[in-house]
């Protein structure tokens, strides 16, 4: 989760300040931007993050329930 947080984080500082500076603001109106993006990204990748690892266990759950409805009925048989 960490290494989510990091790559979000970082690439919302580099998006925010790139075009901050591109826009014509100064280097610390910059910065400033480039931090608040940096928070924004970490916590909107870390909610991805979040989404996805509960789809796959989710989908984990799933697929055991269905094995062992299978394995059940094979057993009935």
């Amino acid at each position: 989760m960490k290494y989510f947080q990091l790559i979000g984080g970082f690439s919302g500082f580099v998006l925010a300040f790139c075009s901050s500076v591109s826009a014509g603001n100064e280097i610390a109106i910059g910065l400033r931007d480039g931090a608040i993006g940096c928070l924004c990204g970490a916590l909107l990748l870390r909610g991805f993050h979040l989404v996805l690892a509960w789809s796959i266990r989710d989908l984990a759950m799933e697929r055991a329930r269905i094995r062992e409805e299978n394995r059940i009925k094979a057993e009935d048989l």
